[in-house]
């Protein structure tokens, strides 16, 4: 299951953030070092950097483990990692700032840009937003998984994922917004409808009116397969045999859904500024935080519009081959998590939901009980 918000710092190790404590107490640090090592033995996980940011009570900023299998080199805090579907999160800020500058309405149709689209005449940005458009994931998985599972460098556009999509039309759930179901097609989707809207390719659109206010500087939309730096991810292949190394990806297939790369110390950065709505219009940042369940989802995790409720935690997950993360930020604490593993396994939970829940149960104890 793919599942899975101001503090302006440059990098989070430097402690000129006010709003960071000093490390937790040795015997909190204990546990979770304890909790991080048990996860990393048990998933057999390459390496993993996990990020906990508590104001008033402390932080824990670690890297463990390995960032390259073959040459033995450590995995660092500052690592670019692909974030998956976290990239549903500034697309949809992207969008929402589009409708408070009156580009575009939540409820124009599908059919503006894609009159061609199954249900395109009834399906609204707000139900794609909300993962309430219709589309099912059967077809979803169809699309955007078996080439990759053939080829991660294949030539497939964008567009062409798209005009699969439309041709599927038979294995469409239902009339939109009747059910919340999560599908990659309508972030795809709205992430070329920011295209279209102005006129900008949606990487240089995110960078200028999301990561620049923010001061974010090591986020970024690739259009190159590569990943920077020296982070490897691995994969574990279909017949559970061995990790293959999945660093190297086309991310035209996974577009506006998952093909973002990011850091931990930008991720902070997010996780506040999304759920606090610091880039939104009070009223449509309202909005977005309405979740409601979603089809195949514990019951604890709900959905707005690209963003997730789960038990209390406001954010997003990430799982793109090799890479699975954990983005969350608590309200009442204004805490905020970020966990990345290097390693995804199509067979167990992501690894990085389980770090997440151990960390749960030993900082917000009073949490755990909401389904973590």
């Amino acid at each position: 299951m793919v599942v899975f918000l101001s503090a302006l710092v440059p990098f989070f190790g430097c402690g000129n953030d006010a709003r960071d404590a000093p490390r937790f107490s040795d015997d909190v640090v204990r546990q979770l070092d304890d909790a991080v090592a048990d996860q990393m033995r048990f998933n057999d996980l390459p390496g993993a950097v996990v990020g906990v940011w508590v104001p008033g009570e402390g932080r824990y900023v670690v890297a463990k483990g390995k960032a390259n299998l073959e040459t033995g080199e450590v995995r660092n805090v500052d690592d670019p990692f692909r974030i998956g579907s976290i990239t549903k999160t500034f697309v949809a800020t992207a969008v929402l700032r589009l409708v408070d500058e009156d580009e575009i309405s939540k409820s124009d149709k599908l059919s503006r840009w894609y009159p061609d689209f199954p249900n395109a005449d009834r399906i609204t940005i707000d139900d794609l937003l909300s993962m309430r458009s219709g589309i099912a994931e059967a077809s979803d998985i169809d699309i955007l998984w078996d080439a990759y599972k053939e080829d991660r460098l294949a030539g497939i556009s964008t567009g062409e994922v798209i005009e699969r999509s439309m041709g599927r039309s038979a294995r469409f759930g239902r009339p939109p917004d009747q059910r919340t179901e999560y599908t990659n097609v309508n972030y795809i989707l709205l992430g070329e409808i920011v295209e279209r809207v102005s006129g900008e390719d949606l990487g240089t659109h995110i960078t200028r009116n999301v990561l620049e206010p923010l001061g974010m500087k090591n986020t970024i939309y690739p259009v190159e397969d590569d990943l920077p730096g020296s982070l490897h991810g691995y994969h574990r292949d279909i017949a559970r045999v061995k990790l293959v190394d999945t660093t190297t990806i086309n991310p035209a297939p996974i577009a506006g859904a998952g093909a973002m790369i990011s850091d931990v110390s930008d991720l902070k950065i997010w996780a506040r500024a999304l759920c606090t709505g610091k880039l939104l219009e009070p009223e449509t940042h309202g909005a977005r935080l309405q979740t409601r369940p979603v089809r195949g989802w514990p019951g604890h995790i709900e959905y707005g519009e690209g963003i997730v409720n789960a038990g209390g935690f406001c954010g997003h997950g990430g799982d793109l081959f090799g890479f699975n993360s954990q983005m969350l930020y608590l309200p009442q604490r204004d805490a905020v998590l970020v966990i990345n593993v290097n390693r995804t396994d199509p067979y167990d939970e992501p690894a990085a939901e389980a770090i997440t829940r151990d960390i749960i149960r030993i900082l917000f104890p009073k949490y755990a009980a909401n389904g973590w």
